[in-house]
């Protein structure tokens, strides 16, 4: 099996494109992993679940980038838990937000790679918010898992993502329920 040159050449989705991180794209997986929890820290501050979830606290949520899976989400969702709901999302579903008369932290792919500038510009809007709870919907991809768990929350909630600790401290299991509806039940409000 050999080695194709252009896969090296192409934009790193994890890092920007700078000397400092060229070494990084022959990380394996779990390297990586281990990279972005020690940038990270393990430190989380103590809270009982879910309590922490009934007086509707300040949430970050991190939205998938599919906008058949945000869509479902967002409309799935009761208009009471809006309130004091922040999203970290992909500018592609700015009008969907919008409709929702919700903020959100917009991103592009190539803007949400550790070590742009505007990485760290959206760590510290992340940390200025100051969440209390932070929900992660969307597949498991390193630097946004870093920023969720650099936000502050110490409750950091995920579904299925027992394998991506400490980045998400709380593993819901879907079983038959849907993310919207397990939310909307731990934050006790329904549609």
């Amino acid at each position: 099996m050999g080695v194709n040159i252009g896969d090296f050449l192409k934009p790193s989705p994890y890092f920007a494109d700078t000397f400092r991180f060229f070494l990084k794209r022959f990380s394996s997986q779990q390297s990586l992993f281990n990279w972005f929890i020690k940038q990270a820290g393990d430190f989380t501050a103590p809270f009982e679940f879910p309590e922490i979830l009934k007086d509707h606290p300040k949430t970050l949520v991190f939205l998938p980038r599919e906008m058949e899976r945000c869509t479902a989400f967002l409309h799935a969702m009761p208009d009471a838990w809006f309130k004091n709901v922040h999203f970290f999302a992909h500018e592609s579903l700015h009008a969907l937000i919008s409709a929702k008369r919700s903020h959100a932290f917009y991103y592009s792919d190539r803007e949400c790679r550790f070590g742009e500038a505007v990485f760290n510009e959206l760590q510290d809007k992340i940390q200025t918010y100051t969440p209390e709870v932070c929900i992660y919907l969307g597949d498991k991809f390193l630097p946004r898992l870093f920023l969720a768990k650099t936000s502050g929350a110490a409750c950091r909630i995920g579904f299925d993502v027992s394998d991506v600790y400490p980045f998400l401290n709380i593993s819901l299991q879907k079983n038959e329920s849907s993310e919207a509806a397990l939310i909307a039940k731990y934050y006790g409000v329904s549609k």
